[in-house]
């Protein structure tokens, strides 16, 4: 469409209940700081206006906070503002909001396109350790999620499991792997680490994320165990799972040899000088840390999990896969890629395929 002989940009909404520290989180402010503003005029909607990556927004992206923890308050709050700035299309990165949306869009805003990012592996999260709160979950899942116009996944297995669960359309699903900022991670990890907690003597392996239990951090601690005392892990993150970690590494005996570093706002100058990422999680959707440790030209060392592991880790190139979440072997891998070494210029050309202009080029043809 034309106004006086300019086209007029489209509107997009995106929604999420916060900016804290997450992989969908990071994402969506990958995408709000790649999107094309010639084409596109964008505000972000958050349930309440709080978070760490609140910070790493540009300037010009206009934050409307909703203030609001109650989820029925949320829908009322989000038909308002709906209704008040009439999107083109509305984007939502994570399960709950989407469901509150796609009821939305049943009752009052039809022709409205929306958008639905989805970023856990529902076996592993919704079906397991089954609470009430699950049960209703699940069952507002089935119900509503098929109602968006899309739902966003970021790899193959997890379509097959919302269209197994759920009975969303083949149509309507679209894999998305996640995007890198490649330039801005080449910046970052050159910076200079001055930190009197980083050894420098020591060989470095790393681990990034929230300290809970589905990133499982003890069995991380039970390699490090088997490993040479010249091995030394740094944990960058903080969590619900932090004092008993630190617990358990104390009775380990470990406290010399793991570093709890706590949120950094810079992780690549770490990733840059280490060995290894190491990744001991029950479940990962999509890691975007292993995807920036490769940018880093480091090489990975996962678990085999439920998700898109098997997607990213090209075994023995850009890092590898310990199958039945054996200690042993996870060690022997690390030994092995200590002895062997790995090519780090091969990792990141690999890497490439996950360029953030990639994502945004994608993301504009496939559905705006």
């Amino acid at each position: 469409m034309k106004v006086n002989g300019e086209k007029m940009k489209r509107k997009i909404l995106f929604v999420s209940p916060n900016l804290h520290h997450g992989g969908a989180e990071s994402v969506l402010v990958k995408i709000l700081n790649n999107i094309d503003l010639t084409q596109f005029d964008i505000k972000l909607v958050l349930l309440r206006k709080e978070g760490k990556h609140l910070s790493k927004l540009n300037n010009y992206i206009k934050v409307i906070d909703l203030n609001s923890k109650n989820p029925i308050i949320s829908f009322f709050k989000l038909r308002s503002i709906l209704k008040k700035e009439n999107p083109d299309y509305v984007f939502s990165i994570i399960g709950h909001v989407n469901l509150i949306l796609s009821l939305l869009k049943s009752l009052f805003f039809r022709n409205t396109t929306f958008l639905g990012r989805e970023n856990v592996v529902y076996s592993e999260w919704l079906y397991k350790d089954i609470t009430m709160k699950k049960r209703v979950l699940a069952i507002g899942y089935k119900i509503f999620l098929k109602r968006l116009d899309y739902v966003i996944v970021q790899s193959t297995y997890m379509a097959n499991q919302v269209q197994d669960y759920f009975r969303v359309p083949e149509g309507k699903l679209i894999i998305l792997n996640n995007p890198i900022e490649h330039e801005r991670i080449a910046i970052l990890s050159s910076e200079d680490i001055n930190n009197d907690k980083w050894q420098e003597d020591k060989i470095n392996l790393i681990s990034i994320g929230r300290i809970e239990k589905v990133k499982n951090y003890y069995a991380m601690v039970d390699i490090i165990e088997l490993l040479p005392e010249k091995f030394q892990l740094n944990i960058f993150g903080e969590g619900n799972e932090q004092e008993n970690l630190e617990k358990y590494i104390n009775y380990k005996g470990l406290k010399e040899r793991i570093t709890i570093h706590g949120f950094v706002e810079n992780p690549y100058k770490y990733l840059k000088k280490s060995h290894a990422l190491l990744l001991t999680s029950e479940r990962e959707s999509f890691p975007n840390v292993v995807l920036e440790a490769n940018a880093c030209g480091i090489y990975a060392i996962t678990f085999d999990m439920p998700g898109g592991i098997k997607d990213i880790i090209k075994n023995g190139i850009n890092g590898s896969i310990v199958s039945d979440k054996q200690i042993e072997e996870f060690a022997n891998e690390i030994m092995k890629s200590y002895k062997q070494g790995y090519n780090a210029q091969k990792i990141t050309e690999i890497n490439k395929r996950y360029s953030i202009d990639k994502y945004m080029n994608e993301l504009y043809n496939k559905f705006i």
